[in-house]
């Protein structure tokens, strides 16, 4: 029997590991692979799959109204459609009653085709388009095992979802080398129909760096890119085209806690499941001393080299609601420097997601590599934001803040 959370939390699921078809340059999680056997299979087998929705369905507090099963990778639809056919099947046979459920699928696009997206629509999966902006862009740092471009791959599966009228957002990695785009980044993927755009900032981990270049962007080149992008949605975007960084700091503005984990005073609450039942504290640090728990071990194969799967924290609510677990998040707060719990913009970001945070020129350790770019970020937009705010207060659409510019 599975033993309930004391909180809600989430899972990133990962059905194939860090198996993928595409050969991104900047992939913080192709190296992960080496963690396993060359000949592991690499794919989540539908016992465990059983197990892990069972289990995760069962371990949530008995407060909870809503459960969102993501599937990430590597590329998840390697693991063949057949296999997220299995998963609804689960949902619906094990889902407590009173709990509404959603699943989210991040993906290259390059599998995606009408069958797949028939499925999605069918189900309503909300789906992620990776794809960092025009072919310029895209083509150069995201290529296929043939060092060829991915890009009209990628347009072909987000036509195939389009066709079928999925709910897409866009996933674009901000680097080194595409962070002078930002506007016409921005642009391009209006012009996709995007309408929710989420960037993640490129911060390599010499563990995971795949290539003797550094994809890492300066805090100069991320707060640029920042108030790039911004100042054109201002334009006339407000309201309708949702950029999720911009709108989490307006709702934190308006006194909402944080939406992302990145921007919260704590985290811990988004594990990771890999394809051998691995749990981890976060995707971002999905490395040995961050494993926190095991929840089945399949064939000797997929476990992982020199790992030895555990015979206690099997229990999904345990591990959620373990000391270790619990301390990674309160960590994040914890381990504030001086320096951000003293800054007038703490609120806003309280330091950052934990993995970009490093020992700066002032020997200071704990500040996020990115922080001058935030700041640089804040000064720019927050007239804009007040100016925001006073509509939304007067009962006014977003999009007449102008109105109320002083």
């Amino acid at each position: 029997m599975t033993t309930q959370s004391p909180h809600p939390f989430h899972l990133i699921v990962k059905p194939v590991g860090a198996k993928c078809n595409l050969d991104c340059k900047y992939c913080y999680y192709l190296r992960k692979q080496e963690r396993y056997e060359a000949d592991a299979s690499m794919q989540m087998s539908e016992a465990l799959l059983e197990h892990y929705i069972r289990s995760h369905i069962d371990a949530q507090p008995a407060t909870a109204k809503h459960i969102e099963f993501s599937w990430q990778g590597g590329e998840p639809a390697l693991r063949g459609l057949a296999f997220y056919e299995k998963a609804i099947e689960l949902q619906r046979q094990y889902m407590r009653e009173g709990i509404s459920y959603t699943n989210n699928f991040q993906t290259n696009g390059t599998l995606i085709n009408d069958r797949w997206a028939a499925f999605f629509k069918k189900h309503n999966f909300l789906v992620g388009i990776s794809i960092d902006g025009d072919k310029r862009n895209h083509g150069p740092t995201r290529p296929n095992l043939k060092s060829e471009s991915s890009f009209n791959q990628t347009l072909r599966g987000l036509e195939a979802l389009k066709r079928h009228e999925v709910r897409f957002n866009t996933l674009s990695v901000v680097h080194s080398d595409n962070a002078h785009l930002g506007k016409h980044t921005y642009n391009y993927l209006k012009s996709l129909g995007a309408t929710v755009i989420q960037f993640q900032p490129c911060m390599e981990d010499p563990r995971d760096r795949r290539t003797e270049k550094d994809w890492s962007l300066t805090p100069e080149q991320w707060g640029q890119f920042l108030c790039e992008v911004f100042d054109e949605w201002k334009t006339s975007d407000v309201g309708d085209v949702f950029v999720q960084f911009f709108e989490n700091t307006l709702g934190i503005l308006a006194g909402q806690p944080s939406q992302m984990c990145f921007y919260g005073e704590v985290c811990g609450q988004q594990m990771m499941l890999e394809h051998d039942g691995s749990v981890y504290s976060c995707d971002h640090f999905s490395y040995n001393e961050y494993r926190v728990g095991q929840l089945k071990a399949l064939d000797p194969l997929s476990i992982p080299v020199n790992e030895v799967p555990s015979s206690n924290d099997t229990d999904l609510g345990k591990i959620a609601g373990s000391t270790k677990q619990l301390s990674f998040g309160t960590n994040k707060w914890l381990n504030l420097p001086k320096q951000c719990i003293e800054c007038d913009f703490r609120p806003l970001c309280n330091g950052g997601c934990p993995k970009d945070r490093i020992a700066t020129n002032d020997s200071q350790s704990g500040v996020n590599a990115l922080c001058a770019g935030y700041k640089q970020f804040f000064l720019h937009s927050l007239p804009t934001y007040g100016a925001i705010l006073d509509a939304l207060k007067h009962g006014h659409p977003a999009a007449t803040y102008p109105l109320f510019l002083s």
